[in-house]
């Protein structure tokens, strides 16, 4: 008689390589594994489900990697919308700045936020949104003051640059 964690486990023997290559179509391979790794945790608790059959319990497997990955991509959808709305939401501005000016500067912020990944941005909204320190900032994230300083300035070059606006063609710029 084999056990629940046994046929998991054969079934992982099995397919789990097959699996990962189909959980690559949503995402780096990093991606990929834990889409992969979350269906078997998935087939563990839930190994009344899993049908006998092996090609059919390979279905039921995919049918979960697509379920975690649309699952993840919601996440990530509301993330990307709640950030955005809290920010939009809570801009400060200063009392001698007109309103078009002040929206202006939120939206172009908003935008250039947008641009970049969601941990340079995470990183530049906990320092200076959040209000924390350098040091309270590496302690959230889990890293070293020190790299967190390495961080910060490369998320704070590339956040200039995308607030940078393009000159216009024709233009003449300053230096000329």
């Amino acid at each position: 008689m084999t056990t629940s964690d046994d046929r998991v486990g054969a079934l992982f023997a099995t397919h789990a390589a097959r699996l990962f290559a189909y959980a690559r179509r949503y995402g780096p391979p990093e991606l990929a594994e834990d889409l992969v790794s979350d269906a078997f945790v998935v087939a563990v608790r839930r190994h009344g489900d899993l049908p006998d059959d092996t090609g059919e319990a390979y279905a039921w497997l995919v049918g979960t990697v697509r379920k975690i990955a649309a699952n993840q991509r919601r996440r990530d959808a509301s993330y990307d919308r709640y950030w955005r709305e809290a920010v939009r939401t809570y801009w400060c501005a200063g009392t001698s700045e007109s309103p078009e000016l002040v929206i202006a500067e939120r939206d172009a912020c908003l935008s250039a936020l947008a641009n970049l990944s969601e941990s340079d941005r995470d990183l530049l909204l906990l320092v200076a949104w959040d209000g924390l320190t350098p040091e309270q900032a590496g302690a959230a994230l889990g890293i070293s003051r020190h790299t967190l300083a390495v961080r910060l300035h490369r998320a704070r070059q590339r956040l200039t640059l995308h607030l940078v606006p393009a000159p216009a063609a024709g233009a003449a710029t300053a230096s000329e």
